[in-house]
């Protein structure tokens, strides 16, 4: 039985209002509400309403639904039920990551769980599972609203847009109101409100209503004041009408925009009377306009004089609404006021410092996170004005005066923990909850700025007339509480369980089976809670087992780490002989050698450090005198193999040789002559010649790699380009004591010959690389210095001491950068001096010599694009692809394949913008977040993808994922120390406990990578305690590959061809020439990772297989990332990044190439 995973939506979505309840399906189809049952209870200023609905699976699949809903001001959820085995149960509080586990877990054996969380703002999801193929299920959520008085009246509004007939039902009961509520909408249900038992009562009932459109109604306030107690605990509701003050008009404001996705369908009709009126009536003003989404606008100012703001009206009017929302580049000002217009749901960073001046927060959609537009207004001397309610008339009446607010109570031993905090604003109603010990009195301060202008006396005395009493304390203090809560957390956790909230950390939780309430510890509804507590006590042994496996976990990484250790000290690759080979020491016949003779290549050939593989690159090439006296010999390593390709030079002069395919050397050198030996990998030697003619020597491996610097590189967009490549870096220039750039190439660059071709002692030396053009007998490659071309003189007149690196480009494919001129190869220094006078212009020429990293590219063929591609400017597909966003407007792939549509076309911002969206069309979906953070490090985005790391792992704490890819987003930002420390957390096992299925081992051995990577290249920057000294070391590899995804439960699997035609995959993870692939990841998101610490020359073909219709997923087609390191640990090392969106179309995905 396949699971389909789908969303439907209650009430309203983020993005529009007033969407259908309905599950769409893959066959766009939908799951249809049959019935739906309302019921509305008022009293005071307190309405709860409950929504029942009855949902039908007409498929032959069962599937899981996932119902989002945002709720306005003053709303919460209070309760959430589910039918289970045909009777309704109650949901219970519990800690959200908890909740999230258990409720995963369960849905993976097939058993009956409901989760409903609170997302950003106040915005909640509900996830469902099962919903019977051909079947019924039953839900209800309940949730209560504090109305806040307008013009001496409370409103409210019952939602409805159903566009399909229902069987339904509504009950409307007020309780305590001296006159009639009025229905002050469109009323086609007739209302008509009744008095039974002085209750007043209005209902509906129809089998087939259409039921599509909202009941608002209206509520006099009858009392100014309402005081209610419940044990020791009390809630004071008071009607002001407080004498105004009218403020000082500002001659500066600065008005911030957002112009973010989720702000296109706000009230911009009310939001442009209110700044109409307020220009009136200001009449002379300067404006900096400041416009921002994903990215801040620059700063636009106007002068309105005699309040005419046209020019800001158009400024306003034309703007787009587009992308994500971030707060981190909006400054403080030296305005006088703040005009700030936003929802208030800032997803790809928040405000990193105060504003100066008094802030109006003002908000014109019904989906906004009103409790933080309230705490920052209030911060900032200011108020929040929500335009849904409020008329232009008092919204102008709040911003002409001072803010009138709450300043505290007086000393009183009697009272405690009272909420809410002092100067919160107060327009028209104001409400206070509290504890009390005793009968008292408790005295109210109200007033401007620090001065008290009102007092207001109450008596509270005990009674038990009314519990929610101590559930409107508990809510007040919880938004307290919320004004800092992640330093809150565990208070927060503890108000919400005891008082069944649902908060940012506390969620309300439905399980089938009593065993999952044991299992995982959840109080469970009163009806179970009996046998809940005798297996409870059953079960003490359990925890101690527990511990003990966690333990045992533990234990076994640092096994794994040993066995990592291990496979990097080994010498790869592992030969089969028994018995090591003795070097020759018998004198050899030197070699027979012709004058400048080169051993042919093919024309895209490429370079690698390992000695074994070399055999092919060599170049024989010196001038022998057989009048002179001759020595010859082996140039072996340390096993006693040869080693080819090796550079002997004369020292003093510009003579040399280079050995054969079995290592052979000839040369002329007389006794007391020193014959300088280099080889790629290898430690220089310098042997004395003495009376032998056969000299035989061994090099040793050097430790230290970053001396030569091998790379192949190529693959741009729009051609296919590939360089050969070598680098030299500086401390290798500098440690072979050499005058000038020539000598320097000699035996540091495999495939370049330094030749005296006059055989004259003092003559120049004439350079010539492997692949140049022999057509007009002109070998001379093309030198460029600090991105100029210069003549060959200057290149040789360079002294080692300025040279910062130096560059060879192969000839063959030299072309493709330098073109004709490049036929012969190219060599390349960087000095220092023009690293610091010319960065850019030698960054731009360093970017276009890439590595050889031959990605298969990646492209969608979907309908949209091929729209887009028929556009003739990137202006025209812009204006296209807005058109096209409303109907795509909740597809995350839409989004991910328009930005790279436009990153194709050059136009970056463009793409970065568009692909930002994903945070505003799902609210905290943790795979499309995680897809959106994927897209930004590929833009080079680090900032934004940090902060979008961040709110993942506080979504999913419980997945270890989460830690390693902040931790990875934090030495993308240059924290090196928090991103060790996040690794450590991981290598430690201090996440083994949230992990006991071991559904991500292996993903410790990914971070012991990480960390050990982090101190080859910053350990300075980083501070270790004496355990991390001893456990890691930093490490070096040739090539390292990592497969990322961004679902949950996805099998994925990385596989890769090896130059040896091995097949390195799960199934065989290890190889004689030191492949390495770690752990199957087979529940999702992965980490795979293939290293290779010595590549072989050739190519390393990736590949993927995986499985994209094992799930269907609310959040799209599974998004891959592909991270290819080379040289991973050294100071040349490259790194490239890809994203790939994966669908059903193929089993197996072909990634691309990797060439040594």
């Amino acid at each position: 039985m396949k699971l389909i995973k789908l969303f439907f939506l209650l009430i309203s979505v983020t993005l529009s209002a007033q969407e259908v309840p309905r599950i769409k399906l893959q066959d766009s189809t939908f799951l249809a509400l049959k019935k739906l049952e309302v019921k509305t209870e008022v009293v005071g200023n307190i309405a709860t309403t409950t929504y029942t609905m009855r949902f039908y699976n007409g498929t032959d699949r069962v599937l899981e639904g996932e119902l989002a809903f945002p709720l306005g001001q003053g709303q919460s959820v209070t309760n959430f039920a589910m039918d289970v085995n045909g009777k309704m149960r109650d949901a219970v509080i519990v800690e959200k990551e908890l909740g999230r586990v258990a409720y995963e877990s369960t849905i993976r054996q097939t058993i009956d769980p409901g989760l409903l969380e609170m997302t950003k703002g106040n915005n909640y999801k509900a996830r469902v599972y099962p919903i019977p193929a051909n079947g019924y299920k039953m839900l209800s959520i309940t949730f209560e609203q504090e109305m806040i008085a307008s013009n001496g009246k409370h409103r409210y509004t019952i939602p409805f847009n159903f566009q399909e007939p229902l069987d339904f039902s509504l009950d409307v009961l007020v309780y305590n109101v001296a006159q009639d509520p009025k229905v002050i909408s469109d009323n086609p249900y007739k209302l008509k409100f009744k008095t039974n038992d002085g209750i007043l009562k209005a209902s509906v009932r129809d089998a087939k209503a259409l039921v599509n459109t909202a009941v608002v109604l209206e509520f006099p306030v009858g009392n100014t004041e309402n005081v209610t107690t419940y044990d020791n605990y009390f809630n004071v509701y008071k009607l002001f009408k407080p004498q105004t003050r009218i403020k000082q008009k500002p001659k500066t404001i600065s008005l911030y925009w957002d112009t973010s996705f989720s702000m296109k369908f706000r009230k911009l009709e009310s939001e442009m009377k209110l700044l109409e009126a307020y220009f009136d009536y200001l009449d002379t003003v300067q404006v900096d306009f400041i416009a921002f989404n994903n990215a801040t606008d620059k700063t636009k100012r106007f002068n309105i004089t005699n309040g005419n703001w046209k020019l800001l009206k158009k400024e306003i009017e034309s703007l787009v609404y587009d992308g994500g929302t971030s707060y981190l580049d909006l400054e403080n000002t030296s305005s006088d006021e703040i005009l700030f217009f936003s929802d208030g749901m800032f997803n790809l960073g928040e405000l990193q410092n105060g504003f100066k001046g008094g802030m109006y927060t003002i908000n014109a959609v019904s989906s906004a996170n009103h409790q933080f537009l309230e705490y920052i207004s209030n911060q900032n001397n200011g108020q929040y004005i929500n335009l849904n309610f409020t008329e232009t008339k008092e919204a102008l009446h709040t911003l002409k005066t001072e803010t009138f607010k709450f300043l505290g109570i007086d000393n009183n031993r009697a009272i405690s923990e009272v909420y809410p905090l002092v100067n919160t604003a107060i327009t028209s109603d104001f409400s206070i909850s509290g504890k009390f010990d005793t009968n008292t009195t408790l005295q109210l301060n109200f007033g401007y700025g620090n001065e008290v202008t009102e007092h207001v006396e109450v008596n509270l005395v005990k009674s038990s007339f009314n519990s929610l009493v101590k559930r409107l304390w508990a809510k007040k203090k919880l938004q307290a509480l919320h004004s800092n809560k992640e330093e809150n957390k565990a208070e927060i956790i503890s108000l919400a369980k005891k008082n069944h909230l649902i908060s940012e950390y506390t969620s309300l939780i439905i399980l089938d089976r009593i065993e999952d309430y044991v299992r995982y510890k959840i109080e469970p509804p009163a009806e179970l809670k009996s046998e809940f507590k005798e297996r409870m006590a059953n079960n003490a042994n359990e925890e101690t087992d527990r511990l003990e496996d966690i333990e045992d976990r533990r234990n076994q990484l640092f096994e794994d780490y040993l066995d990592l250790k291990s496979w990097y000290a080994t010498s790869y690759p592992i030969l089969t002989k028994t018995k090591k080979p003795q070097p020759i020491i018998d004198p050899v016949t030197p070699p027979v050698v012709q004058p400048t003779t080169t051993v042919p290549e093919p024309e895209e050939a490429t370079i690698n450090r390992s000695q074994t593989e070399e055999a092919n690159d060599i170049i024989v090439e010196n001038q022998i005198d057989s009048n002179k006296r001759i020595v010859s010999g082996l140039i072996l390593d340390d096993n006693g193999l040869p080693l080819p390709g090796a550079t002997l030079i004369l020292k003093g002069t510009s003579n040399g040789a280079s050995t054969d395919f079995d290592g052979k050397y000839a040369i002329n050198a007389e006794v007391g002559d020193i014959i300088m030996v280099d080889y790629v990998g290898f430690y220089d030697k310098e042997i004395t010649v003495g009376d032998s003619n056969s000299i035989n020597t061994i090099l040793e491996p050097s430790e230290d790699l970053d001396e030569v610097v091998i790379t192949a590189y190529g693959t741009q967009r729009k051609a296919s380009i590939s360089y050969s490549v070598q680098t030299i870096e500086s401390e290798s220039i500098e440690s072979k004591s050499m005058s000038d750039a020539v000598r320097t190439l000699s035996g540091s660059v495999s495939g370049v010959a330094i030749t005296n071709a006059s055989g004259e002692v003092g003559a120049s030396p004439v350079i010539t690389i492997r692949g140049a053009s022999t057509v007009t007998n002109n070998t001379t490659p093309l030198y460029v210095i600090d991105g100029v071309v210069v003549s060959d003189d200057a290149f040789k007149a360079v002294a080692t001491d300025t040279i910062d690196s130096l560059t060879v480009l192969k000839a063959a494919s030299a072309t493709s950068l330098y073109g004709s001129r490049g036929a012969n190869g190219v060599l390349v220094i960087t000095t220092k001096e023009g690293l610091k006078n010319n960065a850019e212009e030698i960054n731009a020429l360093n970017d276009k010599i890439k590595d050889d990293i031959n990605f298969k590219p990646w492209s969608s063929d979907s309908d949209y694009i091929k729209i887009l591609q028929a556009q003739t400017t990137p202006k025209a597909a812009y204006d296209k692809y807005l058109e096209l966003r409303i109907k795509y407007r909740n597809t995350p792939s839409f989004f991910i394949d328009v930005a790279d549509y436009f990153d194709a076309i050059q136009e970056k911002e463009l793409a970065i913008t568009v692909v930002s969206n994903l945070t505003e069309i799902d609210l905290d979906n943790h795979e499309v977040m995680r897809a959106l953070a994927y897209k930004l490090e590929y833009f080079q985005q680090y900032d934004l993808a940090l902060h979008v790391y961040k709110e993942i792992l506080k979504l999913r704490p419980e997945e270890p994922q989460s830690t390693r890819d902040l931790a990875l987003a934090y030495e993308s930002v240059g924290n090196y120390q928090k991103a060790f420390d996040l690794l450590y957390t991981i290598i430690d096992g201090q996440l083994v406990e949230k992990d006991l299925n071991k559904r991500f081992y292996g993903i410790e051995h990914l971070a012991f990578i990480e960390a050990s990577h982090l101190l080859q290249t910053h350990k300075k920057e980083i501070k270790l305690n004496d355990t991390q000294k001893q456990l890691l070391k930093p490490i070096k590899l040739d090539l390292r590959v990592v497969a990322d995804w961004n679902h949950n439960d996805t099998d994925l699997d990385l596989w890769v061809e090896t130059p040896k035609n091995k097949s390195i995959s799960y199934k065989n993870n290890r190889s004689d020439y030191g492949d390495r692939l770690s752990e199957d990841m087979t529940d999702g998101y992965g980490p795979e990772e293939f290293m290779i610490k010595k590549g072989l020359k050739g190519d390393y073909e990736i590949e993927l297989d995986y499985f994209a219709d094992a799930v269907q997923k609310i959040s799209g087609p599974t998004i891959l990332k592909i991270t290819i390191f080379k040289n991973y640990g050294s100071k040349n090392e490259t790194k490239e990044v890809r994203i790939y969106r994966l669908d059903s179309k193929k089993d197996v995905l072909e990634i691309g190439s990797i060439s040594f």
